[in-house]
C-alpha cells in the first residue's frame, strides 16, 4: 500500500521528459507538479538551459490532487515527447493515468522489478 510518509519513499516517481522543445518539457512537467504537488524541498523540476535534452522531476504519487479530468488543460504540445516513468507500480499507474487524461499517450515499453517499475511512454496533443 503507498503511503504519504516522506521517508516512504514508495510512492515517488521519478520522471524524466527528453526529445521535445523546452516548452513542451515545462508543460508535461507543470501539469504533473499541480496533480502531485510535494512540499517543499521534496522533488521539483531541475530545468536545464538551453543545451538541457532530458528535463526531469521526482513526484509523490501518493494521493492526485484531483482527478486529471477536472484540471485545466495543459499548453498544447507542439510535438511528441519521451517520458520515462520510474517508481513503485501503483505509483507509475497513477502519474501515468494523470497523462491519459490530457495526452495521446503510447506505451513504448516497461520493464518490472520485484517492486519497481519503469516505463517508456510517447506523448503527443490529442488531435481536435
Amino acid at each position: 500500500m503507498d503511503s504519504q510518509n516522506k521517508n516512504n519513499p514508495v510512492a515517488e516517481v521519478v520522471v524524466a521528459v527528453g526529445d521535445c522543445s523546452e516548452e513542451d518539457a515545462r508543460a508535461l512537467l507543470d501539469l504533473l507538479e499541480r496533480s502531485f504537488p510535494t512540499d517543499t524541498g521534496a522533488g521539483g523540476a531541475v530545468r536545464g538551459g538551453q543545451a538541457a535534452t532530458v528535463w526531469s522531476a521526482t513526484l509523490d504519487a501518493a494521493k492526485p490532487t484531483e482527478p486529471a479530468e477536472g484540471q485545466a488543460a495543459p499548453a498544447r504540445l507542439k510535438g511528441a515527447a519521451s517520458v520515462t516513468l520510474q517508481g513503485s507500480p501503483r505509483a507509475v499507474e497513477r502519474v501515468q493515468a494523470a497523462l491519459d487524461g490530457h495526452f495521446d499517450v503510447e506505451d513504448m515499453g516497461a520493464v518490472s522489478g520485484d517492486q519497481e517499475r519503469e516505463i517508456g511512454l510517447r506523448v503527443r496533443s490529442r488531435s481536435s
